[in-house]
């Protein structure tokens, strides 16, 4: 009996922890009035407002545009490395994403143009790292 529940204790154990996705969710940035949604284990997200199938996430708010997450080029369990665009094709790049203690996510920009916000009736740079924090967690 006390094997049948060790086993079951176990179980239990590694059916959380295949539960938890962290890179998967609905996040916000309050500063910009960003909302994004995000799975990077599946594309399976539509965007709001455009004829796209589906993508592994979006963020659409204060921005220069919507930006699309196309690809998942790495991901682990210390972060992802994906590649965005936005929404006229015009600027495309390479964004790590981790995971802060919180729950939130990072974006940092790899290579290519800063993603720029809309701050009054400037274009801005968004902060490195750009944080969202999530919805409903």
């Amino acid at each position: 009996m006390h094997r049948f529940l060790s086993v079951i204790a176990c179980l239990a154990i590694c059916l959380q922890a295949w539960g938890q996705r962290p890179f998967k969710g609905l996040f916000t940035n309050e500063q910009f009035a960003v909302k994004s949604e995000v799975n990077l284990y599946e594309a399976d997200i539509p965007v709001p407002g455009m004829e796209l199938d589906s993508c592994h996430g979006y963020l659409q708010g204060k921005l220069n545009g919507t930006w699309v997450i196309l690809k998942v080029k790495t991901l682990d369990e210390e972060g992802a490395l994906v590649r965005a665009a936005n929404d006229r094709g015009s600027d495309a790049q390479d964004v790590r994403i981790t995971l802060s203690e919180d729950g939130s996510l990072l974006l940092r920009q790899v290579d290519g143009n800063s993603i720029k916000g809309v701050e009054g009736k400037k274009y801005v740079r968004l902060p490195k790292p750009f944080i969202l924090q999530p919805l409903g967690r």
